[in-house]
């Protein structure tokens, strides 16, 4: 739950942007629940990010476009409302073409999100580390974009323009896009690979807008370190699957635990949060203070 004094959306969004403008490098991690934002907020990261193959992995599906637009706004939504940190989301392809992007930019941005990112592949699309993934023309792509930036209502709701056109087309077709879709308008850019850290080099180094840059453990794109990535002029790196394969790894070894032994007692102080600390971190402590105060 959030504290009575939030700070607003609004200046949520402007913060992230004079911050992606200015530097530091962001580093936000990902996550596709709310437990995971707040997480991500509690160890100090300035900003959150809903993974869209997170978010389909907490349904137990795979990253291939089943849900849609009111589910993804939806969690979104939900993750907003447990942190008080810019939260950037994936929003896929927008959904549709041009009209459905307009509807997509209300959704999220009425979700209270600090900036999404969409990508030019087909509908239906496909994971960024998958095979098979195929883009649309480069003009519809920038009908998408401008209808993005048309529709916001918040001038620092940010839009990253994602292109996935190097797994099929190389580095200059890629660049070439990059290069046309920030003329766009695009607030930021964002391509996937698979590509060598040479590629990922020139292409930061050869953007007109800043580069968000995922470092994903499918290793498609090499992983950089941070310190790396803001050397090159990265503005905003994430960590889209960090969270969600940890923490299937953990729970499948509690699962085999709770299987082969029949009880956690073992383990518990090894592998398991304190419940103290876990009532903590979803805001118990919150909760106590608002009755104190409301309850009189």
């Amino acid at each position: 739950m959030k504290g009575i004094l939030m700070p607003k959306v609004s200046e949520l969004r402007a913060g992230l942007r004079s911050r992606i403008e200015n530097g530091p490098i962001v580093v936000a991690p990902g996550s596709g629940d709310a437990l995971g934002a707040r997480l991500v907020q509690s160890q100090g990261f300035e900003a959150a990010y809903m993974s869209g193959f997170a978010v389909e992995g907490t349904y137990g599906k795979p990253d291939v476009g089943l849900l849609g637009l009111k589910e993804m706004a939806d969690r979104a939504a939900q993750m907003v409302d447990t942190i008080e940190i810019p939260l950037i989301c994936d929003a896929d392809n927008g959904y549709g073409g041009a009209i459905n992007v307009i509807r997509t930019v209300r959704e999220f941005e009425r979700a209270g999100v600090s900036a999404i990112h969409i990508e030019d592949q087909i509908f239906p699309k496909k994971c960024g580390s998958m095979e098979g993934r195929t883009c649309v023309e480069t003009p519809e792509m920038v009908g998408k974009i401008k209808a993005a930036l048309d529709t916001r209502t918040d001038p620092n709701f940010m839009i990253i323009a994602r292109t996935d056109i190097f797994v099929s087309e190389g580095r200059q077709a890629a660049a070439d896009r990059l290069a046309t879709y920030a003329e766009a308008g695009a607030d930021m850019l964002l391509v996937t690979g698979p590509y060598t850290t040479e590629d990922a080099e020139s292409l930061i180094k050869g953007a007109s807008r800043p580069l968000v840059y995922l470092n994903a453990e499918t290793l498609t794109m090499p992983m950089m370190p941070v310190s790396r990535l803001e050397e090159l002029g990265v503005g905003l790196v994430l960590f889209p699957l960090s969270l969600l394969l940890s923490s299937t790894q953990a729970m499948l070894r509690t699962l085999s635990v709770i299987k082969n032994q029949g009880t956690t007692l073992n383990t518990m102080s090894e592998s398991s949060v304190p419940w103290k600390e876990f009532t903590s971190l979803v805001g118990f402590e919150d909760i106590k203070r608002y009755e104190e105060e409301y309850s009189k």
